[in-house]
């Protein structure tokens, strides 16, 4: 995957992480969490490169 893909990916986890927590939904928060923080570190490893 390119960078600004990931980065689009790595957004849209993080917003609706967010979203989700302030609609009291923490089994979808948990889950955008975790796909926020799996494609984070696809994004950190392609910046070291």
């Amino acid at each position: 995957m390119n960078k600004l893909l990931l980065l689009n990916i790595t957004g849209f986890f993080k917003q609706l992480e967010e979203r989700m927590i302030a609609d009291c939904r923490p089994n979808i928060a948990a889950h955008a969490k975790r796909q926020y923080e799996k494609y984070n570190r696809q994004l950190e490893a392609l910046r070291e490169c």
